[in-house]
């Protein structure tokens, strides 16, 4: 099994309902499929670069997941198809990708350690030192 990222983009017209009705039922695809769903962000209502439909805005959700390609192809036909679903992506996750994340969130982390071991007010700045001249 593969893991794969999709991102979709919905009318901003429908309601929250409706909106996790959509991601209830691409959790169920994928779980039909002997697939796993890893995790769903929702984003919500963005404003989006150039109109849609003459709309601005979008409602936005991604969903990380193992599975096999056929499923994938049956959710985009599905996807494909429905006319609320204005755009969707689907990335396959591979291994160079996945150590490059595992590897940013461990250092984000980290940096989020050091500075509440700083004091973690985070409205203290790091002063640069100044530079030792040795005119010798």
């Amino acid at each position: 099994m593969r893991q794969y990222e999709t991102m979709v983009l919905l009318s901003p017209e429908l309601t929250d309902e409706t909106v996790e009705e959509k991601i209830s039922g691409f959790e169920k695809k994928v779980t039909e499929g002997g697939g796993e769903v890893l995790n769903v962000d929702r984003w919500g209502k963005k404003r989006l670069a150039y109109p849609i439909q003459r709309q601005r805005h979008g409602i936005y959700f991604i969903v990380t997941y193992h599975s096999e390609p056929v499923v994938v192809a049956d959710i985009e036909r599905d996807m494909r198809i429905d006319e609320e679903t204005w755009r969707y992506m689907t990335v396959r996750m591979d291994e160079v990708l996945l150590r490059k994340l595992e590897k940013n969130a461990k250092s984000a982390a980290a940096r989020e350690r050091e500075s509440a071991s700083e004091g973690g007010d985070g409205d203290s700045q790091r002063r640069p030192t100044p530079a030792s001249s040795d005119n010798s």
